[in-house]
């Protein structure tokens, strides 16, 4: 009977954390010996009844430095396509408490994870107001693994299931991306412990053990030298040792290549995408594309309508140089004789019209001359012979 009783008492605990938790804390006071005042518990009806239900996570940041609470809500409340009454507030370091409308909304984040912020790992709890502090674990992260380069007679739904138990054994989802070639699982990672790089099985069909490679999808930042999620290689406080080619243990290569991120065809469809997009852009608002009738112009551009100034009748000439002309009276050869310059006056469109040489010179006479910087001109001054001193 008292074993029976104690096996009972046993799967109660189990099925009941909060009590195995008040029993562990039952015992511990024993050992303490109260006092009789210590002993006197204060009883509080703290039980709100008709309150409405509070949907609130727990979070933390695994960073070394601190965050400010407005920089923990401002990067995720994008990322969790901002819900309506999402409200954050700091309930330590790096930790805090994001309170949800609906349940709907609590569930969705809790269930989307990893979550991050600057590519920090956060970790995610469900959290209700009476809850201590130190029942706060932070020590689970969910993700989504990869196992690389399986056997076909391995991608079944059954031997996917193997792998997965052995991988985690609470992970209830498992699928093959028959695209990629890969088994994906949703596991429990214990950040407490290094992360795992991969798996043997020992094969009947194959006669041998082969180690299959991890990949962990929108894993945030790890160690390199310990495997462990929180910290960097720099700052690691038990570091690993590197092998003869100088590499740390852990690398880069377990972590998942993002499907936007691929190399090759879908580096060139996006980008035929984007350009496909701008042309549609262009098409749409350019005023260079012609229209069906006629072909389209700047309205800029356009000289119909536009006002000149004076008489509008009179047709726009252009000027040509034909020629120059020496002045009577005037020896050849010489510069400082001054020079009539003929011009030809031409419509748009039309023929030419020499102007008379004498209103050319005219013209160029009404131009405005720089004054001479004393009575005598240069070609004065320089034809008188220099004075004694």
């Amino acid at each position: 009977m008292m074993s029976s009783s104690a096996e009972r008492g046993k799967q109660k605990e189990s099925s009941d954390p909060r009590g195995a938790t008040r029993s562990r804390l039952e015992e511990a006071m024993a050992k303490l010996g109260l006092t009789e005042e210590e002993a006197v518990p204060l009883v509080l009806d703290d039980v709100e009844v008709g309150k409405k239900p509070k949907w609130m996570l727990a979070g933390k940041v695994l960073y070394r430095n601190q965050f400010h609470i407005q920089t923990i809500a401002s990067a995720l409340r994008p990322a969790w396509r901002n819900p309506r009454g999402l409200d954050f507030r700091s309930v330590g370091e790096n930790t805090f408490v994001a309170e949800f409308e609906s349940q709907r909304d609590r569930d969705r984040v809790r269930d989307g994870s990893p979550w991050h912020v600057s590519k920090n790992a956060m970790i995610l709890e469900e959290f209700v107001e009476c809850m201590q502090p130190s029942e706060l674990k932070f020590d689970k992260l969910q993700l989504w693994v990869r196992v690389l380069n399986l056997p076909f007679n391995l991608r079944t739904p059954d031997w996917g299931k193997a792998i997965e138990k052995k991988i985690d054994k609470n992970s209830a989802q498992v699928v093959f991306d028959p695209v990629g070639g890969f088994l994906r699982a949703r596991v429990t990672v214990d950040v407490t412990k290094p992360l795992r790089r991969g798996i043997l099985i020992d094969s009947a069909a194959r006669k041998g053990r082969d180690w299959y490679e991890f990949q962990y999808e929108h894993i945030p930042h790890f160690c390199f030298s310990c495997g462990r999620l929180g910290h960097s290689d720099l700052m690691c406080p038990t570091p690993g040792t590197r092998d003869e080619d100088g590499s740390l243990p852990y690398g880069a290569s377990l972590r998942a290549l993002d499907e936007g991120k691929r190399s090759g065809s879908n580096d060139n469809s996006s980008r035929e995408h984007f350009a496909g997009q701008n042309s549609r852009w262009e098409t749409k608002f350019s005023s260079n594309v012609p229209e069906a009738g006629g072909e389209a112009t700047s309205p800029a551009k356009k000289s119909e309508g536009r006002k000149r100034k004076g008489n509008a009748n009179v047709p726009k000439l252009m000027y040509r140089k034909v020629g120059e002309v020496q002045p009577p009276g005037s020896v050849v050869g010489d510069v400082n004789a001054k020079q009539i310059v003929a011009f030809t006056a031409q419509p748009a469109g039309g023929q030419g019209v020499t102007l008379p040489a004498e209103e050319v010179g005219e013209n160029e006479s009404n131009k405005k001359r720089k004054t001479p910087s004393s009575s005598i001109n240069s070609a004065e001054a320089a034809a008188q012979p220099c004075q004694a001193q």
